[in-house]
């Protein structure tokens, strides 16, 4: 399934078709650093001033041709190399993005997929809770008109049996959208899904906060990304105060001239070195100004992209630890409602238990099991959460929760 969302998600092919731009970029930047050629040519008519040849002036209606073939090689162009400083960087910033996403895609599947499952979980126990009901509603019905039941508990049993037939829509409304969501990310209908089989909770490994948030600040993809940025806007500094740095440059051309009203065809081929430096331009110290800000408030954004990140890992952490114990209670508390529900109904049975006491255990029952198993795909997604907070979720992952689901 997650290879299907991986082929389809947009917001990744998005990410994907970015890093290629951002390796033109790279190669763009490097080209600038190569040779150039180019061609100029002209053709018309004029006159020459002051030209006398042989005592032989040329007029007005002269004709010419003309043409050269200009070849530059840059030595040394400081702006050039600080352009392909900055763009590595943003490629860099570019694949962290890519990786990010990856990992929220993995996430995305994940919660998808349990939160399917967890819908049809509820949707199964509002089920189970209005045959219960619907069961004790003829009891009472059926006790009625044989003179040995009461109005009272009718009207008790057909209100529980009227809240379930709620209950029941809102759970298939709620699968429904769950299975939208997941379809959304496959971008294919959904068949059935394997369930889990029965686990232990499991805490965080290790079970320590502290190495957790280690690793989010050594591989959360957004800080990666977030630092890359900041390394790019300092290329991008760099490069606008290299402005003012002289440029050095190999050029060679061959021209050629050719007159018609004489039989003159000029050819020249020179090789030569050039060096150029601005001596005021007023628009670079405005761009020093610009870039110096830029790089002040990329500084911010890692600064606030640490922080969060390291929020996330704690929250993350806290949240699989406070789902394991979560689990833990929920089984014991549906083990005790399914007891309580057992001994209730035998005490109705004889007599000894009221209607009212026997409705009451069924919804206990099935409160218990919806917390149950909210609790226990809860605590599965509270694992890929940890890890995608501390950047290091990845496709093996998904070969681990397919290994707890029912073959």
């Amino acid at each position: 399934m997650f290879q299907e969302a991986l082929e389809s998600d947009p917001i990744l092919s998005r990410e994907n078709y970015l890093f290629n731009g951002s390796q033109a970029g790279v190669s763009l930047a490097r080209a600038a650093l190569g040779p150039t050629l180019s061609v100029n040519a002209a053709a018309g008519e004029g006159s020459l001033i002051n030209v006398n040849i042989n005592s032989f002036s040329l007029a007005t209606g002269t004709s010419f041709e003309f043409y050269t073939v200009l070849l530059t090689q840059p030595l040394f162009d400081g702006q050039k190399l600080s352009a392909l400083k900055a763009a590595k960087y943003q490629r860099q910033a570019q694949s962290s993005a890519v990786q990010y996403q990856k990992q929220q895609l993995i996430l995305r599947v994940v919660q998808a997929y349990f939160g399917v499952l967890q819908a049809q979980a509820n949707e199964r126990v509002a089920e189970s809770e209005l045959a219960l009901y619907e069961e004790i509603l003829k009891q009472t019905e059926a006790f009625l008109k044989t003179g040995k039941g009461d109005v009272v508990a009718v009207k008790e049993a057909k209100a529980r049996f009227d809240l379930s037939q709620s209950n029941l829509i809102t759970a298939k409304n709620a699968l429904n959208i769950a299975k939208a969501i997941l379809e959304r990310i496959i971008h294919k209908p959904v068949a059935e899904l394997a369930d889990v089989v029965e686990i232990s909770p499991m805490n965080p490994t290790p079970n320590s906060m502290d190495p957790w948030v280690k690793m989010a600040i050594a591989n959360q993809p957004l800080i990666k990304q977030a630092k890359a940025l900041l390394d790019a806007s300092y290329a991008q500094l760099e490069q606008n105060k290299r402005a003012h740095w002289p440029v050095l440059s190999l050029m060679g051309s061959t021209s050629q001239l050719a007159v018609n009203a004489i039989p003159v065809n000029l050819q020249v081929a020179a090789g030569f070195l050039t060096l150029s430096m601005p001596l005021y331009d007023g628009q670079i110290d405005q761009r020093i100004k610009q870039s110096q800000a830029q790089a002040r408030a990329t500084s911010e954004a890692l600064r606030n992209t640490s922080d969060q990140a390291k929020l996330d890992t704690e929250e993350a952490f806290l949240n699989l630890q406070s789902s394991v114990l979560q689990l833990k209670s929920a089984k014991t508390a549906l083990d005790s409602a399914q007891t309580s529900y057992e001994a209730t109904k035998k005490g109705y049975e004889i007599g000894t238990r009221s209607i009212v006491d026997l409705l009451t255990v069924i919804a206990d029952l099935s409160n218990a099991k919806r917390n149950y198993y909210n609790a226990l795909y809860n605590h599965i997604v509270s694992r890929a959460q940890l890890k995608a907070a501390a950047g290091i979720l990845a496709e093996e992952d998904i070969m681990a929760f397919n290994s707890i689901l029912k073959k």
